[in-house]
């Protein structure tokens, strides 16, 4: 069983107008939480609340910290199971029974969203980490 924390998000601004090269321009804070709450699957389009950004004046750099304190991504939960059975065939051969289960509940893990402020598809989830429930049996002869 895997269970772990969605990664921080860095908040970046599109397009660049800072005018420095290679340097990477972020949004300004308008002073509130872009946290939200609820389900993921009811926020796939709006993940984050876009009205927490203003674009920076051009020349300039946002104010927005390299990530964001109070918002991170879609959590991971992943479950895989295993079930095996030895039979005895004869006094030395061995018969081994497995079953295998990869995502046993089917569970999806969310990409993270946009995190370019400016794109068209700011904050929108977009993508799956994981892959589906996968099942694999198999039979292990020992002598």
């Amino acid at each position: 069983m895997a269970a772990q924390s969605g990664p921080p998000l860095a908040i970046t601004n599109t397009p660049n107008t800072a005018g420095a090269p290679g340097g990477v321009q972020r949004p300004n804070s308008r002073g509130v939480s872009a946290n939200k709450t609820g389900p993921v699957q009811s926020r796939l389009d709006d993940f984050l609340d876009a009205s927490a950004f203003s674009a920076p004046e051009p020349f300039t750099y946002g104010n927005v910290a390299r990530t964001l304190p109070d918002v991170r991504g879609p959590r991971n939960s992943n479950l895989d199971l295993s079930f095996f059975k030895s039979f005895a065939v004869r006094e030395n051969v061995r018969l081994q029974f497995r079953a295998e289960f990869f995502n046993a509940f089917n569970a999806p893990v969310f990409g993270l969203p946009n995190q370019s402020f400016g794109a068209r598809n700011f904050g929108a989830i977009t993508g799956q980490q994981n892959d589906p429930r996968q099942t694999q049996l198999a039979l292990r002869l020992t002598f």
